[in-house]
C-alpha cells in the first residue's frame, strides 16, 4: 500500500517567497509517522510544499506519479495551512475519488468534527499522536476492515460522522523510531527569518521530549499532551544524536514543548552531548522561570548559541490572563544571565494584543523589550484559535462565533488592527536604531564566530534589494499577525 504526505503551504508563501531556497522546518510529526509506517513495512513518500515552495499543480503531479491509496496532510489553524490543505485535498479528490485523505495535527485535532462536515472530500481526521494511530488506520483500510477500533480518529461511515474514542498518550518514547529524515535529505532546510537564514551549515530538527507541564492560555499544547511531560531516555537521544553527526547535520533546533522542564534531566544530557564530543550548534525555545546559571552554562557548553525567551509582555496581568506564571522582572533576569553565559545570540518573543489589552498596555510591551539584554525581539499580534483556553472562554462568553473563525483564529484586540500593526512597526525600528544596541551589537559580532558564520552565509542574499525589502517587510510586523480579522 503506498502512502502519502503532504505538508502544504499557503498560497501567498509560495508567490511571495517562491524564489527561495530555504526558510522551513522539517515537518517532524509526518517525519515520525513515516518512521514508524517505514519500520511496519509500508511504503511512504514526502511532498514537502512548504520547504520547497512549489505550486499546487507540482503538487498534483507528484501525486499522479506516485498514486497512493492514501494521503496524508499536515494541517494546522493559524498560518492558514489547514485552508490549503483542503483546497489541494479537493483536486487531488477529484483526480482521484478513490483515494482515501486523512488530515493530522493540530487543526485536524481541533476541528476533526468541522472539518468533516463542511468537506466531504476529507475521509478521516487523525487527533492527537499520529504514529500508532495511522498505523493501525492503514492496516484497517488496507484489510477492509471496520475503524471503530482506531482509536483517535474521527471519520464518515455511510455519511455519518463517528467520532472514535481519544487514544491514549505513547508512555514510553523510545518505542518509537527515528523520524525518517531520509525522506526530505533533499531538501536544504533552515531557519529563516524574512528570507534571512539565521543558521549554516546541515540544518534539521530533533526533539528530546514531548508535552509540557505548565497551562498557557494562548498555547493548545495543554490540552494536547494533558499536561503531561514525557521525555526520551538520554541514551536513545544521544543513538539519534551519532545517527545525525554520521549524516553530517551541523545544526540543530530543539523542537521539544518544553526543552528543560526538568532541568536536571537536561544537565545529564547536555553532559552526555558534551562526553560524546559532538560538535553540533543548536538553538532551543526556553521559558525564563527555569533558567540558571548551571543550566546556561552547561547548554552554552554543549553547543547552545541562540536561545528564544518567551517573554510575551510587560504587563502582569496580561501574563496573568494567560495563564503565563512567570513577571516581567523574571524575564529581565533570565536574559541577563543568558549574556551572561556568552550565548551569541538572544531572542525574546512577545505577544500584544490580548482580548482585553489596552494600547497603553501594548505599547509598555513593545518599549519594555528595549529594556532586555535580547538581540532582537519577535512580536506577535494574537489571534485566538481552537484548541486554547482563550478560545474556550470567548466562545462561552459569546465574543467570538466559532463556526465563523475556527478555519483561520481571529484577532481579539481592542485597540483598531492598523493602529497596532503601526505601533508594532515603529516599535522594531526603535529597538533597531538605537546607538547602544548598533554598539553593543557589532561588539557581541566581532567577539562570536557563530555570528559571523551566519553573516557571510547570508552574504549572496543581502546584495539583492529585493531581499533587503522583504527582511523590511519582516521586521514591519506585517508576517507576525494571525487570524481572521474581527467583524
Amino acid at each position: 500500500m503506498k502512502i502519502c504526505f503532504i505538508n502544504p503551504a499557503p498560497r501567498s508563501y509560495i508567490t511571495e517567497r517562491g524564489h527561495e531556497t530555504t526558510g522551513a522546518y522539517p515537518p517532524l510529526g509526518i517525519l515520525y509517522v513515516m518512521g514508524y509506517l517505514k519500520r511496519e513495512g509500508y511504503d511512504c513518500t514526502l511532498i514537502d510544499q512548504h520547504a520547497t515552495k512549489i505550486p499546487t499543480t507540482q503538487v498534483l503531479e507528484r501525486v499522479k506519479k506516485i498514486d497512493p491509496e492514501i494521503i496524508g496532510f499536515n494541517t494546522l489553524t493559524d498560518i492558514n495551512h489547514g485552508m490549503r490543505a483542503t483546497f489541494i485535498a479537493k483536486i487531488i479528490k477529484e483526480w482521484n475519488p478513490n483515494v482515501k485523505i486523512a488530515f493530522g495535527n493540530c487543526h485536524a485535532t481541533f476541528n476533526h468534527n468541522r472539518i468533516l462536515k463542511k468537506y466531504p472530500f476529507v475521509d478521516i481526521c487523525v487527533r492527537g499522536e499520529g504514529e500508532i494511530t495511522f498505523y493501525e488506520l492503514v492496516r484497517a483500510l488496507e484489510k477492509n476492515r471496520d475503524l471503530k477500533n482506531v482509536l483517535g480518529i474521527t471519520y464518515r461511515d455511510n455519511g455519518k460522522i463517528i467520532i472514535n474514542s481519544d487514544r491514549p498518550l505513547i508512555k514510553n518514547l523510545d518505542d518509537l523510531p527515528f523520524p525518517d529524515r531520509d525522506a526530505c535529505k533533499d531538501i536544504n532546510y533552515l531557519q529563516n527569518y524574512g528570507g534571512f537564514n539565521a543558521d549554516y551549515g546541515k540544518f534539521i530538527t530533533i526533539q528530546s521530549s514531548r508535552g509540557c507541564t505548565f497551562n498557557c492560555a494562548f498555547c493548545c499544547q495543554c490540552k494536547l499532551s494533558k499536561r503531561q511531560w514525557r521525555a526520551r531516555s538520554i541514551s536513545y537521544v544521544i543513538d539519534e544524536l551519532e545517527w545525525l553527526d554520521s549524516e553530517g547535520y551541523t545544526n540543530l533546533y530543539w523542537v521539544d514543548d518544553n526543552f528543560t522542564n526538568n532541568p536536571r534531566r537536561a544537565i545529564k544530557l547536555f553532559r552526555e552531548i558534551q562526553k560524546n564530543k559532538f560538535d553540533f550548534i543548536w538553538v532551543c525555545d526556553q521559558r525564563v522561570d527555569i533558567v540558571n546559571d548551571l543550566l546556561l552554562y552547561e547548554m552554552r557548553k554543549a553547543g547552545c548559541r541562540s536561545i528564544s525567551f518567551g517573554i510575551e509582555s510587560a504587563n502582569q496581568r496580561i501574563l496573568n490572563y494567560f495563564n503565563k506564571g512567570i513577571t516581567p522582572k523574571m524575564a529581565i533576569e533570565a536574559t541577563k544571565k543568558a549574556k551572561k553565559r556568552n550565548i551569541d545570540f538572544i531572542l525574546g518573543t512577545f505577544i500584544v494584543g490580548a482580548p482585553t489589552e489596552t494600547l497603553e498596555e501594548i505599547k509598555k510591551t513593545l518599549v519594555y523589550a528595549q529594556k532586555l539584554e535580547i538581540d532582537f525581539p519577535q512580536f506577535h499580534i494574537y489571534g485566538a484559535i481552537p484548541g486554547t483556553e482563550v478560545w474556550d472562554n470567548l466562545v462561552r462568553e459569546g465574543k467570538i462565533d466559532p463556526e465563523k473563525y475556527w478555519e483561520n483564529g481571529v484577532k481579539t484586540l481592542l485597540p483598531p488592527l492598523e493602529m497596532v500593526e503601526k505601533e508594532v512597526k515603529n516599535a522594531y525600528f526603535k529597538f533597531l536604531m538605537r546607538p547602544k544596541y548598533i554598539f553593543n551589537q557589532n561588539l557581541r559580532t566581532l567577539r562570536s564566530i557563530y555570528r559571523w558564520r551566519i553573516i557571510l552565509s547570508n552574504l549572496k542574499y543581502i546584495s539583492h534589494y529585493r531581499n533587503f525589502k522583504m527582511i523590511y517587510d519582516f521586521i514591519s510586523g506585517e508576517t507576525w499577525t494571525h487570524g481572521d480579522k474581527p467583524e
